[in-house]
């Protein structure tokens, strides 16, 4: 008990903190830039996934025709809306015919994944960039995003989201707390080599390295996971923007964190491969630290409840942990009932969450309840016309 006790304390401890430590140090040793040409300017094909996005979707159709950059296709990547989201695309198409702008319409709500496939299939760009119908790009987010293709080897390359700022919302103050963070290792993790994970609100893929995924699966996992395995590079450029509300309340929040988790077993368990750090290099380290850990967290803390609570009569220490443990759930429950602001309840709360949506994925897993179609939170659809 004492070997799982301390086993799961360090993993806990080096995903959260020593993995972060670790790469701060490697910035100071190991300095690269990824580099930019923007000259490269192919034709390019904007694919909007969308369901049921009657209340955004003609602001995105707005969003993307102030791009600054010069030659592109843009096509809804409809999921078989049943709402007016097809109506208000025709409507906005009519208006504005100087624009190549289409709706592909699958067949049966079967997802992103495979509305996105649809949409691949009569695209006619040379590059692919992917949003959600949500998610505002800065105007010269498309030049900054092909600007990264300067290399064959170089396959897919993700922008920075950043959730709008709400310091009314807790679930925001605390999104973009973590958030902010996340997008500081993958920088570094692009400097250094390549991405271990994306972003499924501004990426973008050249046509000929696009590849067809389970459709349960996401592209902001997947395509930066076998990018690597096939020593090819995901990168990633912090100047290519997109603006998104985070889930404005905790159930929300939690909605959205489920979803992300929907694959967590199979990510741990299959491409065991990743781990090869003899033979993928930087990219195993990454990705093992910064996903594979991370799918671990909810479990280690598991075992180091159970393992801490057989050795109570061993020690004054086990006694005190335990109640550390006892008191930072406590915290985390009073931030969930009250929804506070204040970070002495809103972090273990936010935190609380990760690990309990981490468990539910799982669980939807093993009962076979993990689906490729989700019901999406409103709250991040209320985007502010100022």
């Amino acid at each position: 008990m004492k070997i799982i006790f301390y086993i799961s304390i360090f993993a806990l401890f080096y995903a959260m903190i020593g993995y972060p430590i670790t790469l701060f140090i490697m910035d100071k040793f190991i300095k690269r830039e990824n580099e930019k040409d923007y000259s490269y300017k192919p034709f390019v094909s904007i694919i909007i996934s969308a369901y049921n996005e009657e209340k955004v979707i003609e602001r995105k159709l707005e969003n993307i025709i102030e791009t600054t950059y010069p030659s592109y296709e843009a096509i809804i990547a409809n999921d078989a809306s049943n709402d007016r989201t097809v109506e208000i695309c025709e409507k906005f198409i009519k208006n504005h015919p100087e624009y190549d702008i289409k709706v592909n319409t699958v067949k049966n709500h079967l997802g992103k994944t495979n509305a996105q496939d649809e949409a691949v299939e009569i695209a006619k760009g040379e590059v692919l960039v992917f949003s959600d119908a949500n998610s505002m790009f800065k105007k010269d987010a498309i030049d900054e995003l092909v600007s990264f293709f300067t290399a064959d080897d170089i396959e897919y390359v993700c922008g920075s989201l950043i959730y709008a700022k709400d310091d009314g919302k807790s679930s925001v103050v605390a999104e973009n707390s973590y958030w902010n963070m996340e997008l500081r290792l993958r920088k570094i993790e692009s400097q250094i080599s390549t991405i271990a994970a994306g972003n499924g609100a501004i990426y973008a893929v050249k046509k000929k390295d696009y590849r067809h995924y389970d459709l349960v699966s996401s592209h902001d996992y997947e395509m930066p996971l076998h990018a690597g395995l096939n020593h090819k590079k995901a990168l990633y450029n912090p100047k290519a923007v997109a603006v998104e509300y985070a889930g404005a309340n905790s159930k929300d929040e939690y909605k959205r964190k489920v979803r992300m988790q929907r694959r967590i077993l199979t990510n741990l368990f299959t491409n065991l491969r990743r781990l090869n750090i003899f033979e993928y290099g930087y990219f195993s380290f990454f990705h093992f630290n910064h996903k594979t850990l991370r799918f671990l967290q909810s479990f280690f803390h598991i075992l180091l409840i159970i393992s801490n609570l057989f050795l109570l009569n061993d020690g004054v220490f086990y006694r005190i942990f335990f109640l550390l443990q006892v008191a930072f759930f406590t915290l985390a429950t009073i931030g969930k009932l009250t929804e506070s602001r204040s970070k002495i309840f809103n972090f273990p709360m936010y935190y609380c969450l990760m690990m309990l949506a981490q468990i539910h994925g799982a669980f939807n897993q093993i009962t076979g309840k993990s689906k490729a179609t989700w019901e999406k939170a409103e709250s991040t659809r209320d985007i502010d016309e100022n």
